[in-house]
């Protein structure tokens, strides 16, 4: 698979399933929320109350779930032109979504000497979760 073709492919998509735009203005209001929290929350907290906190920590990995498992979902037709099973799609969106974040926080571990926050883990698979009930919402194959 070339650019081109996977490119043809996702704007071919977009054409016969116009639902496909609200799961993109989705993933674009995830990008929003994480810019939000990271550049405007997180310098001042509030520490209204610890679960605010704990949310003001963890949702940005619940948006970046999100976003990858949207371009995971996206692509998956111009990725891999074989049988579009609806299941096929949604693997390859979870695991595309929930390995990458949770190698991002090993890979944070053995670099930076990050701890490991298994909480962001846990809200990837909320974000992911959420996404896929979107879809099916939106009745999207």
């Amino acid at each position: 698979m070339n650019f081109q073709n996977i490119k043809y492919e996702v704007a071919k998509e977009r054409k016969e399933k116009p639902k496909l735009k609200i799961l993109i203005y989705w993933a674009i209001l995830s990008f929003l929320g994480i810019i939000l929290i990271k550049s405007y929350i997180r310098p001042q907290p509030p520490h209204l109350s610890e679960t605010l906190d704990f949310l003001q920590e963890t949702l940005p990995n619940f948006f970046a779930g999100a976003i990858f498992y949207v371009l995971g979902f996206i692509y998956f037709k111009g990725l891999f032109r074989s049988e579009n099973s609806l299941i096929r799609r949604h693997l390859f969106a979870f695991l595309f979504s929930f390995l990458g974040l949770t190698l991002w926080e090993y890979i944070q571990f053995f670099l930076w000497d990050y701890p490991i926050d298994y909480f962001d883990n846990i809200m990837t698979a909320v974000g992911n979760i959420f996404t896929i009930f979107i879809i099916f919402l939106l009745r999207l194959k």
